[in-house]
């Protein structure tokens, strides 16, 4: 019996090799992905040409190799499908078309008024949707306070908040009832890491659980200081650690980045300010912990409208603090309201 063909790569990249075969179009939605303790097999529907070979071999070890895959099984791709006939039309072009998967939890952002009555029915069908999940929650207000913590309903499942969420090989444990945690930061946490050296310091002024500071010391001999406001997060990041086989040392610090300053006062090579709606407020902090010579800051802000133009603005506050100043990069990350983004910024400054 012929075998599948597949390729298979670290299970580590698997997510990006797979988002990269879906759009070099050879992704076979026919047949189920393959999974062992270290490699995936992603079903293809040809062998790839010499130039998109290329492209996924910049993700690592790839191959071609042929295998017996599982048919992928017909039931309902996303959420309409799955309520479709139990909703109305009118409801159902209401219905949410992304929300976050983090470990076994579902989280929805918001739910609009006419579908509020139906939040049961939703839950149910994300379940069932999602077969491996345990709980869904929904958030019932914005991200605020000092420590960036929504508040949280259970719509179906188990009455919890704790989970432990699996990215690109590392293992987090969070409990988002106390913490704040975005998976979609995924491909940000691994990009930045793949950027970091051995022998470098980073300092990770908002580390939350430390999944940036986690997936650096995986990569490299690093030494990050990850510093937190939250004692909550900080005790969960001192769990991390023990979940996760690193390289590089990561050194928990709870309190506010400020009062680390004079602590860390010229020690980084890097520097990581993921808190966008006060980052800006944290420069001069930044600068201080870069060494003397200049380093490398990854900024994230948040910025209207045209958010790539928007987002250069920090220039301005920038240059009153550093002497050389140089954008290297600068993507939009994800939206975050209507006509808002996150953009993140890497920069090289020295003071």
């Amino acid at each position: 019996m012929p075998k599948d063909l597949c390729v298979k790569a670290e299970r580590m990249v698997g997510e990006p090799v797979r988002r990269t075969l879906l759009r070099l179009g050879l992704f076979d939605r026919s047949r189920r992905i393959k999974t062992t303790d270290d490699s995936v097999l992603i079903p293809i529907s040809r062998r790839p040409k010499p130039e998109e070979r290329a492209a996924l071999k910049k993700m690592g070890s790839i191959k071609v190799v042929s295998a017996d895959l599982l048919v992928a099984s017909a039931r309902p791709k996303d959420l309409t499908g799955v309520l479709d006939g139990k909703l109305p039309p009118y409801l159902l072009a209401q219905l949410p078309r992304s929300y976050d998967v983090v470990g076994d939890i579902v989280v929805l952002e918001s739910l609009s008024t006419d579908l509020f009555p139906h939040k049961a029915e939703i839950g149910a069908a994300l379940m069932a949707l999602h077969p491996g999940v345990k709980t869904v929650l929904l958030k019932t207000g914005k991200v605020e306070g000092e420590f960036r913590v929504p508040r949280l309903e259970v719509l179906a499942g188990r009455e919890r908040f704790d989970t432990v969420h699996t990215e690109y090989g590392m293992r987090f444990k969070v409990d988002l009832s106390k913490v704040y945690f975005s998976p979609r930061l995924g491909s940000e946490r691994y990009r930045v890491a793949s950027s970091v050296s051995d022998g470098e310091t980073v300092v990770d002024m908002f580390a939350g659980v430390g999944p940036f500071s986690l997936m650096i010391a995986k990569h490299v001999k690093a030494k990050v200081y990850s510093v937190d406001l939250n004692p909550d997060a900080i005790e969960l990041l001192k769990e991390n650690i023990r979940l996760n086989k690193l390289r590089g040392e990561v050194i928990p610090l709870c309190g506010d980045a400020r009062e680390f300053s004079k602590q860390l006062t010229g020690v980084a090579d890097r520097v990581i300010m993921n808190l966008p709606a006060s980052s800006l407020s944290f420069l001069d902090t930044a600068s201080e912990i870069l060494k003397s010579g200049g380093g490398m800051i990854h900024l994230y802000i948040f910025a209207p409208d045209e958010p790539l133009i928007n987002a250069e603005n920090f220039t301005e506050v920038a240059d009153k603090l550093f002497k050389c100043l140089e954008i290297r990069g600068m993507r939009v990350v994800k939206p975050v309201a209507p006509k808002e983004w996150q953009v993140a910024l890497d920069v090289w400054a020295s003071k």
